[in-house]
């Protein structure tokens, strides 16, 4: 791996404002290539929060240590980079980039990389003037990617709540002989004395009905 030359010596300061609450786990099996790893990173301003030497222990440090950026070698023991990209961003949560680096450059590996939360991919030796710009746009696109799949959560939840509701009202509206307006009326009334959400009493209203018919 080339260091290249500091940041400094290009008169740039590469400790970007970003780097400090970036949380980077490393998974490399060649430990003196992961140090050299940490070396660089650290001086770059960013935060180094483990290493792991094979795939399962990057699973398993991912979920112990919460990094919001992996730094992965592909050829590693026990469980490659790919499976081990598969296994962290195969479920649903927080998306978590990965930037692989290997010493193979070949183009079935960057094809079957995508869709495994991979956003970047170097090729050894790995530069710093290749790095840091690496982990800014990933972090980039991941922040974008987490946005818009908690815009997609919410919209989920809010026509979840809606349809809930909905259904509470026409219940209210049939048993008891009141009008839609007059139906919601009762249920924000209610869910205001109980201190509930709307749709929680919703759900209440469709359960006890479910059980009476």
């Amino acid at each position: 791996m080339t260091t290249g030359q500091s940041g400094k010596e290009h008169g740039t300061d590469r400790k970007l404002g970003s780097s400090s609450s970036l949380r980077i786990l490393l998974a490399d099996d060649d430990k003196a290539v992961a140090d050299g790893f940490r070396t660089i990173l650290q001086e770059a301003g960013y935060n180094v929060v483990g290493v792991a030497y094979n795939g399962i222990e990057a699973v398993e440090k991912t979920a112990e240590l919460n990094p919001n950026m992996i730094l992965m070698d592909i050829k590693m023991p026990l469980l490659d980079g790919l499976e081990a990209a598969k296994a962290i961003n195969g479920h649903p949560g927080a998306f978590i980039p990965i930037i692989l680096v290997t010493a193979y450059a070949e183009k079935h590996l960057v094809e079957k990389a995508k869709g495994r939360g991979i956003l970047g991919y170097l090729v050894k030796p790995v530069h710093l003037d290749d790095l840091v710009p690496a982990i800014e746009m990933a972090q980039s696109i991941a922040q974008t990617i987490n946005a818009l799949e908690g815009v997609v959560e919410n919209l989920s939840e809010e026509l979840e709540a809606r349809k809930l509701i909905e259904k509470a009202k026409g219940i209210l509206m049939k048993h008891l002989s009141v009008d839609e307006e007059s139906a919601m009326r009762m249920m924000q009334k209610e869910s205001r004395r109980q201190s509930i959400k709307l749709k929680d009493l919703a759900r209440s209203i469709i359960a006890s009905h479910s059980t009476l018919a």
